[in-house]
């Protein structure tokens, strides 16, 4: 199945960008910066390595940049408030003026953004995670305190360490998209829920063009112009539900891969169109530089 981007009266757009966080310029540097509020400032300021408060900067600015695509307003207009657990949103007033919602997630080099525009839905809760393989990470300890039952039993029957190590990113990744929709972050217990990711071989896999204004980004991030996606992973879940879930996960590289998680009011499927598009952290500053 193919994903486009077309408005639809009865569903989701889901956009996602994802943007290599790279260095940057003084002057670009200094524009991301006249952004950003007072309180944004104040907790880039906090990370003590210089690198993650660029990080940080980037990560800011990319999502202003990235919503003002969307609506007739400048990056530094957004304003944004937070849930009890640090889930960031739009004011309530933005958002009944854009219709829009958002999440984003950055891990390594990597930022995803997502953006969904609700059309006669319901709308509901929405969350993305981006995730990086890492070699050195001693994932069994981790999978009797995260992981549920038939998650760790179906991990385990996999053949090979590196099999294993692979599904456990990719379970991750769709936990943590799942845990930052509902907005509950760790205070939710992982445990509490699973997902039931077969062998990619057993899954068939939608295609999601990745646009890109630059086409040498592309080979230089080894990433492919079509994305393979699965759509609608099983979710099993302890506390009974009144949403209903669709979840989606690809990879964009051999080292990141990507989930979404989306729950909504009705108790079937609904149309979700999902597009995705590479952009660089240079290309969203000049827009408005």
């Amino acid at each position: 199945m193919t994903y486009s981007r077309t408005s639809s009266k009865n569903g989701v757009n889901v956009d996602l960008f994802f943007i290599p966080l790279s260095d940057i310029s003084l002057p670009q540097t200094s524009l991301a910066q006249s952004w950003l509020s007072d309180d944004e400032l104040a907790k880039v300021a906090r990370y003590r390595d210089p690198k993650a408060q660029i990080k940080g900067l980037q990560v800011r600015a990319a999502l202003r940049a990235v919503l003002s695509r969307y609506a007739d307003l400048l990056p530094h207009e957004w304003c944004f408030e937070y849930g009890a657990k640090g889930k960031p949103s739009l004011t309530a007033k933005l958002q009944q003026q854009t219709g829009l919602e958002f999440n984003l997630s950055h891990s390594g080099d990597w930022l995803l953004i997502g953006v969904t525009q609700f059309h006669g839905v319901e709308s509901g809760l929405f969350g993305v995670d981006i995730e990086r393989s890492r070699p050195k990470t001693d994932i069994y300890p981790i999978l009797n305190h995260y992981f549920s039952p038939q998650e760790t039993s179906a991990l385990l029957a996999l053949a090979d360490e590196a099999s294993q190590r692979q599904r456990f990113f990719d379970l991750w990744a769709l936990k943590e998209s799942y845990i930052k929709a509902t907005g509950l972050g760790l205070a939710q217990s992982l445990k509490s829920f699973g997902f039931d990711l077969k062998p990619f071989e057993q899954l068939v896999a939608g295609s999601v063009e990745l646009r890109c204004q630059d086409a040498a980004l592309m080979p230089f991030y080894g990433v492919a112009p079509l994305l393979s996606v699965y759509p609608n992973i099983p979710l099993q879940t302890i506390d009974a539900s009144s949403l209903y879930w669709q979840t989606y996960f690809g990879r964009l590289t051999e080292e990141y891969r990507f989930a979404v998680s989306l729950g909504h009011a009705g108790n079937t499927e609904i149309s979700i169109m999902l597009t995705a598009q590479l952009s660089s952290i240079e290309a969203l500053l000049a827009d408005y530089g």
